[in-house]
C-alpha cells in the first residue's frame, strides 16, 4: 500500500492562491467528513449540556482539517473538476457565511433543545450548498 503525500509540490509552492485554497478545500473528501462528524458529535454533546467538549469537537477538528488542507494539499485537482467549477460560481463570501451561521444557529439550538432549530439550522446548510441547483429566474 502506498503512502499518503500531502504535499503535491516540493517545499510548500502551491499553484493556487491561500484564497482559492481556502475555498476548494472546503469539497475535499476530509473537509467534508470532519465537518459533518464534529458536528454530529458536537450537537450532540451539547444537546446533553456539555459545553466544553461539544464547543471543541464544533470548532476544533474542522479548524484542524482546513490548515493542514489549506497549507499541505495540492487542491488543483478539485478547482478543475467540476464541484470546483460549482464552489467558484454559487459559494461567494456570503453564502459561506450563511452556512457558518447556520451551523452556529443549529448548535445554539441544541443547547437549548429546540429540534426545530436544529434541523432549520441544518436545512440553511443544507440549502447554501445546493444555491446553484435551483434555476434562477432570467433578470
Amino acid at each position: 500500500m502506498g503512502a499518503l503525500v500531502l504535499r503535491g509540490q516540493a517545499g510548500g509552492q502551491h499553484s493556487l492562491t491561500l484564497p482559492e485554497r481556502a475555498l476548494y478545500h472546503q469539497i475535499h473528501p476530509v473537509k467534508v467528513f470532519a465537518d459533518v462528524g464534529s458536528a454530529l458529535i458536537a450537537l450532540d454533546l451539547l444537546w446533553r449540556h456539555l459545553l466544553v467538549p461539544g464547543l471543541v469537537m464544533a470548532l476544533l477538528p474542522p479548524v484542524l482539517v482546513s490548515a493542514t488542507l489549506i497549507r499541505e494539499v495540492d487542491l488543483d485537482r478539485y478547482r478543475r473538476s467540476a464541484m470546483g467549477a460549482y464552489v467558484r460560481r454559487f459559494m461567494p463570501p456570503w453564502v459561506q457565511a450563511l452556512r457558518l451561521f447556520g451551523a452556529a444557529f443549529a448548535l445554539y439550538a441544541a443547547w437549548y433543545h429546540v429540534p426545530a432549530g436544529v434541523v432549520g439550522g441544518l436545512a440553511l446548510i443544507a440549502a447554501c450548498w445546493a444555491n446553484g441547483i435551483v434555476p434562477r429566474r432570467p433578470s
